[in-house]
């Protein structure tokens, strides 16, 4: 499992998306307060330990 990060018009509004071995989407969260708090809100699930790739 990875989580991807997309960006959603500026770079401040980020969408995170959780995505399964078998391919399957979840969104996770979504900030319009920029990478720091996204990774904060990744971190508070216990899913730091996945990768996280920004696209």
């Amino acid at each position: 499992m990875e989580i991807v990060v997309f960006e959603n018009g500026s770079k401040s509004k980020l969408i995170a998306v959780l995505v399964e071995d078998n391919g399957n989407e979840r969104e996770l969260v979504r900030t319009d307060k920029g990478r720091d708090d996204l990774l904060n809100q990744i971190d508070e699930m216990n899913l730091s330990h996945l990768t996280v790739e920004f696209k």
